[in-house]
């Protein structure tokens, strides 16, 4: 099911590209982009309609000159955005670690760098959005994990590393109020209490409407501040 959100998703924001047809038989598109023990993997997870999806949605992400006659499916800037999709699609398992995501995150920035003005600019940076949005899940998934196994100091970590990396992150509200609880849980004297007060403090400036939480994090201020 992650498999096939995350293939619409790209679906959505390249369909109605422009591009030159070309006509594939049977499987024939896909293995253009996959390997083909991957993608006869992946099919089982997708229905007989959606395999019809799939493959116009690939034979429209192939360039216009991605002809047999022609050269150009050899340049330069088409092998290095084929390679980046190559590694995007390789990315696509949420459960995988993340090496093949940053590699696909390289090559996209490279491609942008290098060809701002490419007819695939568009496409490569809504991709390396996607990418960048499903590290960003893992690695707060990640902090999220210590957080519920009770591992509170690595969990600290992760959740402050994460906000220095992704200031600005739809997990940010909850985040900062997991740093909040942690914080109290490993407050047992008053330095690591006033720690607690700061990171408390910020909260209720940032989200002063999130009422279910500030009242929480009130009884545990009320419980600290007489250490």
């Amino acid at each position: 099911m992650k498999k096939k959100i995350i293939f619409f998703l790209l679906l959505l924001i390249t369909i109605g590209c422009s591009g030159d047809s070309h006509s594939f038989k049977s499987d024939d598109i896909f293995s253009f982009f996959f390997p083909k023990k991957w993608w006869n993997s992946l099919k089982i997870h997708f229905s007989k309609y959606e395999i019809v999806i799939l493959r116009r949605f690939f034979e429209n992400l192939k360039f216009k000159k991605f002809t047999s006659n022609s050269v150009e499916m050899f340049s330069d800037e088409n092998r290095l955005f084929k390679h980046a999709v190559d590694e995007f699609i390789k990315s696509l398992d949420f459960n995988l670690d993340q090496k093949k995501t940053l590699v696909a995150i390289d090559l996209l920035k490279t491609f942008i760098q290098r060809y701002p003005n490419h007819e695939k600019i568009k496409e490569a940076k809504n991709i390396l959005d996607i990418l960048m949005k499903k590290l960003e899940k893992k690695d707060f998934y990640i902090a999220n994990s210590y957080f519920l196994m009770q591992k509170y100091k690595s969990s600290l970590i992760y959740f402050q590393d994460f906000i220095k990396r992704y200031p600005d992150s739809i997990f940010k509200e909850k985040v900062l109020y997991k740093i909040c609880v942690i914080k109290y849980k490993m407050a047992d004297n008053k330095e690591k209490a006033s720690t607690f007060f700061d990171s408390y403090n910020e909260y209720v400036k940032l989200y002063p409407n999130s009422n279910s939480r500030i009242k929480e994090l009130q009884m545990y201020y009320k419980k600290l501040i007489r250490l």
